[in-house]
């Protein structure tokens, strides 16, 4: 699969709207030789490498595989501790990481980047005009959310696999209205402050979900796929299966974390590890993918768009 640039992918986003977004969540930026940063990655590095090694003589035993019973327990008390107020932006910074951005180095919080997404998933589905649209590991439902308010005429769904996610969604919804600090938040206006009570969530398992085949004109994933290496050709086969039109999904492919220190990274922490190409064996036909936008610096992200194979001019 060749990669897309923003230039050329025909979404109408530039990296100066990137830029601006993601900016309210920088600590600091760095030239690549400055000592704090140089000093910081080696020492992220270090700890890479000695969980990786640790991963290769105990990765077969159950306690340190990602699977079901390790996501629950990892997200769920993410998903109790971090409320909705995380997201205002007036909040101090927290959670700092390594981020690269069009060649500049920063600290920054990863709610830069939900912010950043959020537009991606808006210009996408700007494009795609769906009527449905179900979101695969929703976790407390932001993402849905802010796209409920700016596109009140489609039925958004939500699939959480841990309780504590869902509940968090459905006690929002008891709100009358968003709040002005998600407004805030959100990339662009938001056209319909009460759209957000209508979204459908629902606690369950990707590799088994309760919805009709065909049911959704697009199904898409924002690095939740990420946490499913353990059940991955299950998931993807779900995923295709409840689309009827297209899915989207926004992971850690492969493609771009098969070397250096990404791949010691995905594999210690048994992130996903699937190719862009593996998605055809799904009944899935890549049509774009991206990957310029601010990006972790040791576990980067590609946006895949697909059809599902078989479609007929008439479901365009």
């Amino acid at each position: 699969m060749q990669f897309s640039t923003l230039a050329d992918s025909g979404i109408g986003i530039t990296r100066d709207e990137f830029a601006d977004l993601f900016e309210p969540f920088v600590a600091r930026q760095f030239r690549g030789d400055d000592p704090v940063w140089v000093a910081d990655i080696s020492r992220r590095k270090r700890k890479i490498l000695k969980k990786y090694i640790r991963s290769l003589l105990l990765g077969w035993l159950p306690a340190y595989q990602r699977n079901q019973v390790a996501v629950i327990k990892e997200y769920s008390r993410a998903w109790h501790i971090n409320g909705y107020s995380q997201y205002n932006l007036e909040q101090p910074l927290h959670r700092l990481g390594p981020w690269v951005n069009n060649g500049e180095h920063m600290f920054a919080s990863d709610l830069g980047a939900t912010r950043v997404r959020q537009l991606l998933l808006i210009r996408i589905i700007e494009m795609l005009k769906p009527r449905n649209v179900l979101e695969v590991g929703c976790g407390n439902g932001i993402n849905l959310l802010l796209l409920a308010g700016r596109f009140p005429e489609i039925r958004f769904s939500g699939l959480e696999l841990t309780r504590e996610g869902n509940q968090a969604a459905l006690e929002f919804q008891k709100l009358r209205h968003l709040p002005r600090s998600l407004q805030e938040y959100a990339p662009l206006a938001i056209h319909d402050t009460t759209a957000f009570r209508g979204i459908r969530f629902r606690q369950g398992n990707a590799a088994d979900m309760q919805f009709r085949s065909g049911e959704f004109d697009l199904v898409y994933t924002v690095l939740a796929l990420e946490q499913m290496e353990r059940i991955r050709d299950q998931a993807l086969a779900e995923i295709s299966r409840v689309t009827r039109r297209y899915t989207l999904m926004m992971e850690p492919f492969r493609d771009v974390n098969d070397h250096g220190w990404q791949r010691l990274n995905t594999i210690q922490r048994d992130y996903f590890r699937g190719f862009i190409d593996d998605l055809e064996k799904f009944g899935l036909d890549p049509i774009l993918a991206l990957h310029d936008f601010p990006q972790e610096l040791f576990l980067k992200a590609v946006i895949v768009l697909s059809e599902r194979q078989g479609l007929s001019s008439t479901d365009h």
